[in-house]
């Protein structure tokens, strides 16, 4: 009997299989091209309602990079496991005052659609919650696109089920202005995986806002930046397994809520467990008035907060939590020695209290990369039982020696004219040498150390802080250098 249960079983399989190669080697690949048949997204999609074509279940829809604008940006695609493409460029879809079954530019009535290299703009509807791409199907994947100025970016309907799939894509501007409308506001559904993303300069909305009952938001950067006035730079309202590892958030000063992420603060109505992890972020605060960085619901189950920068005022968390620790706060933002931290840009220097500070946890929360700007990432490489904190991993541009062996004074310090270099007892060695390094690891200055006191000219160098470093062929001593 069992024999005969695992030969039905390998037919089912195979018969599966044949079905689903059929369904793709069948698929019909469409072309979109100003200068073709289709002449935009709407000739397409209306061709195909028509009846003048049909577009089946696993089709390819190429659009040729132009500027689509009005009508012409607008489609509601309604097969299944769609895969559609901008090629050669990026295509441009330009609401200009038009929409789509009163919902935005596209409207994805199909389940499991895929979206590659397309970016939307201007989508403005009469109940002021219009979508770049508004998801009223189950499932959707969007990869390296660009949302920015439209009352959402995407928007997805709730179904209780399907899976969402963002990537390596751009959310700017978007928002009604409301707070109701959002950079993204994805709805009940099963998952939303969020990864290598840069969100940004929502207007009054949140960046990200997931009622999923399952939310891994990895390697991103989530900003308000100089300008933003976002509500929160990350909403989960209604609780369940949420892991946000890795992640570069920024709150600026112009934010609406005092509370930068929130969870379940709408109800924890998901599915239950509620998990809340918050591993290796680097989250940093310039909103004056009152901060919370982590606003939990209570009664959630599991708060997991562990490897974490907080940077700037604020507490760090408005709830409890089953595990905070090996997290560092501090108020001063410069502490922790930024690489530019002007530019957002919070990866760790040689000066960071920070390195090797963290521990490893179980593997699957262990960062396995960190977001490179823009949209992109790069391999986090660990060492045995060390971790730094937060979202990088500080790689040292030189190797690091004992240094007791080779002390060194230098003055004045801060310094704006000249640097002077002392030796003990002015004792020179041939193989000595000197540099002055950039906290990102720029040798600006590299010289023999040719006598005692040595003086180095820095009145061009840019204010702000610096290593001076004193080696040979076997050690090395670093010192720090403020110039002003």
């Amino acid at each position: 009997m069992l024999q005969r249960i695992e030969q039905l079983h390998r037919i089912l399989l195979t018969a599966c299989f044949v079905l689903a190669y059929t369904n793709i080697s069948l698929a019909t690949i469409w072309n979109v091209d100003p200068s073709g048949i289709y002449t935009s997204p709407n000739a397409l999609y209306m061709a195909d309602l028509s009846g003048d074509i049909v577009i089946n279940d696993f089709d390819t829809i190429y659009i040729i990079a132009g500027d689509y604008v009005g009508t012409d940006a607008l489609a509601a695609w309604q097969q299944n496991n769609l895969y559609i493409k901008g090629i050669e460029g990026q295509p441009q879809m330009i609401a200009d005052g038009e929409n789509i079954l009163g919902k935005g530019i596209w409207v994805c009535v199909g389940n499991n659609i895929t979206i590659e290299n397309i970016e939307f703009s201007g989508a403005t509807v009469p109940d002021e919650n219009g979508a770049g791409i508004r998801l009223d199907g189950i499932g959707l994947t969007v990869r390296y696109c660009y949302f920015h100025e439209n009352e959402n970016g995407i928007l997805t309907s709730n179904p209780y089920d399907g899976d969402i799939i963002i990537e390596y894509s751009e959310f700017a501007y978007n928002g009604f202005g409301d707070g109701y409308t959002h950079n993204i506001y994805v709805g009940h559904v099963n998952s939303l995986i969020m990864r290598f993303c840069y969100s940004h300069h929502t207007f009054v909305g949140h960046n990200l806002k997931s009622r999923a009952n399952y939310n891994t938001i990895v390697y991103n950067r989530i900003m308000d930046e100089e300008t933003g006035n976002s509500s929160r730079l990350i909403d989960l309202p209604n609780g369940g397994t949420s892991l946000l590892k890795g992640n570069t958030l920024m709150q600026g000063v112009n934010a609406i809520n005092n509370n930068v992420i929130g969870y379940g603060l709408e109800g924890l109505t998901n599915t239950s467990p509620h998990h809340f992890s918050f591993v290796n972020n680097t989250i940093v605060n310039k909103r004056e008035a009152s901060c919370k960085y982590l606003h939990i619901a209570e009664g959630s189950a599991d708060v997991y907060v562990v490897n974490n920068i907080f940077a700037g005022t604020g507490n760090v968390i408005d709830g409890e939590a089953t595990t905070l620790t090996n997290n560092y706060h501090n108020v001063e933002i410069d502490h922790f020695y930024f690489q530019n931290e002007p530019e957002y840009d919070y990866q760790l220097t040689i000066l960071s209290p920070v390195i090797d500070s963290g521990f490893t946890v179980i593997p699957e929360l262990n960062p396995d990369f960190h977001y490179i700007h823009p949209l992109t990432a790069q391999e986090r490489l660990l060492e045995a039982d060390k971790i730094d904190i937060g979202a990088y991993e500080y790689a040292a541009p030189l190797a690091i020696y004992d240094i007791s062996n080779l002390p060194f004074k230098i003055h004045p310090n801060p310094a704006n004219k000249v640097l002077n270099i002392s030796l003990p007892n002015d004792v020179i060695d041939e193989k000595l040498a000197v540099q002055v390094i950039s906290l990102s690891g720029k040798i600006i200055f590299n010289s023999q150390l040719l006598y005692s006191p040595f003086s180095i000219d820095v009145h061009e160098l840019a204010p702000g802080t610096y290593i001076v470093r004193v080696f040979d062929e076997h050690e090395s001593s670093e010192q720090k250098l403020i110039v002003h």
